[in-house]
């Protein structure tokens, strides 16, 4: 006889070390994100215009991980219209921060010995299932100017439970003209409320990218980072988005709810 079959519970977590081993056999820098000393050829039309939108990136709180030198997009016409999907980089994701989790201190370290950096020292689940680094999405919905500059109707992308959140043009652009995202969870999801009035004030810092730091986003690097494409997304979702999708889906209750803890923080 072969015996009883085993538990759920130890088929389950056999899954999770045969994926943390998985983990390991990733290297660890086994795709580089462009940089903004890269070449860049010279833009033209509508590509002109979004490389000259300054996008900036800020944090209510520290969480693991560095922004990387450039933000990657893809675009789309509809008219007048121009959908832009942002790229946005970080070196890592660990969940390390201002959140219950860290504070609990060992749900972050057994997150962390598994799911980011298997024993401390390799890959983690994260890099077998999903690809190196962090990488989230945001899409914006520009109006261009007869000028040929660009006015920011709204933008969209998840929260930390990734759910989606609309943006309004309040929501982005500061005082300054920028376009403005920001995250207040340890995995960056980019969907926080009030980007525009965190900027505005005093002793908040933002990273932000114009020019040659905003580079359109390749078959090769989204290859390279598992990034899916526009048919099958499968990290930085938001920015794949097709832009004629419904734009009024979102509960109530979440937007709600993101909004008061903007006013709150």
């Amino acid at each position: 006889m072969f015996g009883s079959p085993l538990p759920t519970s130890t088929l389950a977590s056999c899954s999770l070390v045969v994926l943390a081993f998985a983990g390991c056999a990733v290297p660890a820098r086994e795709a580089s994100w462009p940089t903004a000393q890269a070449p860049v050829q010279a833009r033209l039309g509508d590509e002109a215009s979004i490389v000259q939108q300054p996008i900036c990136v800020g944090a209510r709180s520290w969480s693991a991980g560095s922004l990387g030198e450039t933000v990657l997009y893809r675009t789309r016409r509809i008219g007048r219209k121009i959908a832009v999907g942002y790229f946005v980089y970080w070196s890592e994701e660990r969940p390390y921060g201002s959140n219950a989790v860290s504070y609990l201190v060992v749900p972050a370290l057994a997150m962390d010995a598994v799911y980011s950096h298997f024993l401390y020292l390799f890959p983690g689940i994260k890099d077998a299932l999903y690809g190196p680094g962090d990488i989230e999405g945001v899409q914006i919905e520009y109006e261009q100017r007869a000028d040929g500059s660009l006015r920011v109707i709204d933008g969209r992308a998840d929260d930390g439970n990734h759910t989606p959140v609309l943006l309004s043009h309040d929501d982005l652009v500061d005082s300054k003209g920028r376009v403005v995202l920001l995250t207040d969870v340890w995995s960056h999801q980019l969907g926080t409320h009030g980007a525009a009035s965190f900027a505005d004030t005093p002793g908040h810092d933002l990273k932000c990218y114009a020019k040659s730091a905003i580079q359109p986003m390749t078959e090769q690097i989204a290859s390279a980072f598992r990034l899916g494409n526009e048919r099958h997304p499968l990290r930085g979702t938001p920015a794949w988005i097709e832009p004629e999708s419904p734009r009024d889906g979102l509960p109530e209750a979440q937007v709600a709810a993101a909004k008061a803890r903007a006013a709150h923080q």
